[in-house]
């Protein structure tokens, strides 16, 4: 029997402790850490962009410094690359945001047709033959655009660009320059003729507004960070929402989807965020002892003047002590340049502290003593804290939380109390002095570092082209740099990993590297085969070819099925043509793409011996160089060439450009090759060659997997398993022993009984792992052999915490819906509740006077009768319980008290079993991790041989789509 190692990290109901308690084996806290932990560049606001096989990014906070690396995760210094000094249109004082010119903030960097580009603050452009620079400003007699901010140049598959920014609410109108009408920003998307220019726009339009009331949009009117994306084709548009202040805390990342670049609006905005802080989350995942006033104050006793006697001890007489609520601080409203810049209050200010001193007494009760006690604490003050008269000292000037882990020792059963001597140290009035604090046991782990406002979104491909990452800011543990973490797609929704630092839990793991990667920074020539008695040098980190009529090679891997292979080219003369051999079989069955610098790309295919040849025109937009005077003397640039094989299916891209736009190249060759370089002569130069095994499909563009055992369909929905009675099989790819496999599988209707689910190890009949949900049972199931002889079968119950936003309709209301991506069945819901006054929604929040749910069932909503555990209360998590009920939305209708309104600020459904699963595997040599839903179920060891992946189904029709597969490097 193999030893199967779980994971603690999530929270399942009693019948999972007692499934632990069943099992015989060995119990491992959470897996292996990522390797990696946010944050990661001391920047923020940043633009990056992927060329070469390195990354650049530069940002807010960097004074145009440039940094780069290989991984996402390990960056150089910074390297001076953009300076403002030339710009005569800076004394012009019709230019009101001159004064931001020189700040490079909210920058952008892009690579077009031979020339880089960044573009800062709305109004700065610079332009490059080098990532790295000297970038030479464009914006000399006037600005690039006269007034907003957050830029981004989103490059589309077509060639289009587009120019997508934040209008403020005061800015004209972008293409007419009619005076504002507008309460608030808006995020414009504008069709742009030229990278190098801004001013010859004619066709834009407003994609997205901030919507006051919207789940994304409850504390400022605030609404930006754009970040255009295009995947598996459908376009993404990430946005950051309210205040950006830490002190009100509230900034986060949202994300609308449609079917075109330009054709947003409200209406696709998702009803949640995609990030946002973690604070809310700890109080899932760990015990409250003490609440910190985010979500409500907490009892105090405190006064301002020093007190006489020993004011610590727990048996002081306070009697006399004013009382109050915690936090205490000076300032109400978050403040910006020391001013009332927003609206946005303080949300854990309950009670004004504007004296040199004051002294805090707070007493509580334990039943038991906290395994990991962690003080939350936000501290601008020098301040003494008194556990039980122990001595804690803690001198900060934050901005927000942060967690400082605690001696169990110094708790007691039974009354504790926690006094605390604060002293200002402020001397202006707009000093933000602040005390603020809570307790929790975070139980078997540390807590993990507090992380508030993530934004400023960068979706970016990874290292081995198949991977999706955000880079954004946010604070991380109080400091405001970079940070990434890992995008995943439930079929097309997309969904972020939460912020991963020091001590957060779950599997990560850090940017997949190409299975193969060739610099050419030194004379190795043993990474490729030369063809055609070809002879080819390695010279100043580029290979060519040594004869003048050029030549062809093989790149030195085992012949694979799938892969993603990528080789930037350098093209001298305007006769010669680079290439690729995208397939290789032998001399007799291959297929070459090369592209000429006379604007033309083809096709040749050799099929036993026989050769056509396609040549078509390179797209309208592509240029080897662009066509302006600003760059006509740059030097020959590089371009990358990118093959996808999936199957037979071949798609090719040159830079941004998918040349195979109108539909991939299909072939009759969907078994096994390698892949190659050719060249027409010695003046074609390569570098920075990748590769990876793996394949990334979805709808129609599902291929390649076998005829299996079943009914198998591929359509718009995905790969459909079509068969109600019996098991079906159906597997595909390379063996391999180190890779990901992801894919999503739903119903058209929630099954009350049959399994699917998927392989993430299949060698033979005697060795696989199979992982299945089981519909009638609502467990997951892991089953496999070893040799032929079973592997301990395992089984987890699927109920699962799922944080839901209400699907916004109108504001301000006392009805809120939460609608489910598929039918599931609920069982109850977590809920917090907003608390006091927020300006920006004019509304006063208060707990309801009471409250009800219904559940939609065929069309109508049906009561439930829910039970409260406890009482109604602020900061602690109101437990509603009812009896599961099968359905697609939860509404839940709250009477509000007098001048007042309720509202969940989160709410978490107990899903017991859903329609839809994200299902995920690691293999990482004898090591196989598995996830539902991003879920750590645990790991199995075993020793098996390289192996595949596979889909399965029994007595139960299934989708499958967003199939996701790469090999990655050896552990």
């Amino acid at each position: 029997m193999k030893r199967f190692l779980l994971s603690l990290q999530s929270h399942h109901s009693f019948y999972f402790i007692l499934c632990l308690l069943l099992m015989s084996v060995g119990v491992s806290a959470q897996p292996m850490q990522p390797g990696w932990t946010n944050p990661l560049l001391p920047m923020r606001d940043g633009g990056i962009e992927r060329f070469m096989g390195k990354y650049y990014a530069t940002g807010e906070a960097v004074k145009g410094n440039v940094y780069y690396t290989e991984d996402l995760i390990h960056w150089s210094e910074p390297v001076k690359a953009v300076s403002a000094d030339e710009a005569a249109w800076l004394k012009d004082p019709r230019w009101s945001q001159s004064y931001t010119y020189k700040e490079f903030q909210a920058a952008d960097l892009i690579y077009r047709n031979g020339v880089f580009h960044t573009y800062w603050n709305g109004i700065g452009h610079a332009y490059s033959p080098t990532p790295l620079g000297p970038y030479k400003e464009s914006t000399i007699n006037a600005p690039f655009d006269d007034y907003g901010i957050d830029v981004q140049v989103f490059q589309d598959e077509d060639g289009e660009i587009y120019w997508v920014k934040k209008r403020n609410g005061g800015d004209p109108h972008p293409l007419t320059g009619a005076a504002s009408d507008i309460d608030g920003p808006e995020v414009w998307t504008f069709r742009m003729v030229s990278p190098f220019s801004r001013w010859d726009i004619t066709d834009g339009s407003v994609q997205l507004t901030n919507q006051r009331g919207h789940p994304t949009s409850v504390n400022h009117h605030n609404f930006e960070g754009p970040e255009l994306a295009k995947y598996r084709g459908r376009y993404y548009l990430f946005f950051a929402s309210n205040r950006m202040g830490p002190r009100s805390g509230m900034y986060q990342i949202g994300v609308a989807e449609s079917d075109r670049p330009m054709n947003f609006d409200n209406s696709k905005k998702y009803p949640h965020p995609v990030l946002a802080r973690n604070t809310e989350r700890h109080l899932q995942d760990y015990k409250l002892i003490l609440n910190s006033a985010e979500h409500g104050g907490w009892d105090a006793k405190y006064q301002m003047n020093a007190p006489a006697g020993d004011w610590k001890r727990k048996d002081f007489p306070d009697e006399n002590w004013e009382r109050g609520q915690g936090g205490f601080g000076r300032q109400e409203y978050d403040l910006f340049g020391g001013r009332l810049f927003t609206n946005a209050k303080i949300r854990a200010r309950k009670t004004n502290w504007d004296t040199e001193k004051i002294f805090i007494r707070r007493k509580f009760q334990l039943t038991e003593i906290p395994q990991k006690p962690a003080l939350k604490h936000w501290i601008y003050a020098n301040a003494d804290f008194y556990i039980n008269g122990n001595k804690i000292t803690i001198n900060k000037r934050n901005q927000t939380y942060g967690f400082m882990p605690l001696d169990a020792g110094l708790f007691n059963k039974g009354e504790n109390i926690i006094a605390v001597e604060a002293a200002s140290p402020c001397d202006t009035e707009t000093c933000q002095q602040f005390v603020d604090f809570g307790l929790y046991d975070t139980g078997g782990k540390d807590a993990e570092d507090i992380v508030v406002g993530p934004a400023q979104p960068n979706f970016v491909v990874g290292p081995n082209g198949f991977e999706r990452w955000m880079m954004y800011k946010a604070y991380f543990d109080n400091k405001q740099h970079q940070g990434i973490d890992r995008i995943h797609f439930y079929d097309k929704e997309v969904v972020v990993e939460n912020s991963t630092v020091k001590n957060t839990t779950g599997f990560r793991r850090k940017p997949a590297m190409p299975q193969l990667f060739f610099g050419f920074d030194k004379p190795d020539h043993t990474a490729f085969e030369p063809l055609n008695n070809s002879q080819w040098k390695i010279a100043d980190g580029v290979l060519s070819a040594e004869k003048k009529s050029g030549g062809d090679l093989l790149i030195r891997n085992p012949a694979q099925t799938n892969f993603r292979f990528e080789v930037p080219f350098s093209i001298k003369n305007q006769q010669d043509r680079a290439g690729i051999y995208a397939f290789y079989q032998d001399a007799k069955n291959w297929l070459k793409i090369t592209v000429g610098k006379d604007k033309t790309w083809d096709v040749e295919i050799n099929q036993n011996g026989k050769s056509t040849k396609n040549v078509m025109a390179l797209p309208e937009k592509f240029a080897f160089l662009e066509n302006h005077p600003l760059v006509a003397n740059y030097e020959n640039p590089w371009h990358t060439l990118t093959v996808y094989k999936n199957g037979n299916r071949f798609r090719i891209e040159l830079g941004q450009f998918n040349l195979t736009l109108s539909g991939d190249i299909i072939s009759s060759f969907s078994g096994k090759g390698q892949v190659g370089l050719t060249a027409s002569s010695n003046q074609v130069d390569f570098d920075a060659v990748q590769y990876t095994m793996g394949w990334d499909e979805y709808d129609i563009h599902i291929n390649g997997w076998d005829s299996g055992k079943g009914k198998w369909s591929v359509s718009e929905r995905g790969m459909t398993q079509s068969a109600t009675q019996g098991t079906a099989v159906t597997f595909k790819g390379d063996a391999s022993d180190n890779y990901e496999f992801s894919t999503y599988v739903r119903h058209d209707a929630l099954p009350v009984s049959g399994k699917a689910g998927f392989y993430p190890l299949y060698v033979d009949e005697k060795n696989y792992v199979k992982l299945m949900v089981n519909y009638a049972d609502k467990t997951a199931e892991i089953e496999g052999k070893e040799a032929g002889k079973r592997i301990s079968k395992q089984s987890f119950p699927l109920e699962r915490k799922v944080l839901k936003y209400y699907t916004y309709a109108e504001h301000p209301t006392n009805e809120y819906r939460y609608d489910f991506s598929h039918e599931s069945v609920i069982s109850g819901l977590d809920i917090l509740w907003f608390e006091g006054e927020y300006p920006y929604l004019n509304q006063t929040f208060d707990l309801p006077q009471s409250v009800k749910f219904y559940a939609l069932q065929n069309g109508e909503w049906q009561l439930l009768n829910a039970t409260l555990d406890g009482k109604l209360r602020f900061s602690y998590i109101n437990k509603f319980i009812f009896s599961p009920v099968k359905t697609t939305a939860i509404k839940m209708v709250v009477e509000n008290r007098h001048d007042k309104y309720a509202r969940a600020f989160s709410a978490w459904f107990t899903e017991n079993v859903t329609a839809g699963y994200f299902l995920r595997c690691r293999r990482e040599n004898n090591s196989l991790h598995l996830l539902i839903n991003d879920q750590y179920l645990g790991e199995i060891k075993g020793s098996w041989k390289a192996s595949k992946v596979g889909l399965y189904t029994e007595n139960l029709k299934a989708h499958f789509n967003g199939m996701l597969f790469y090999q990655t490097e050896k552990q």
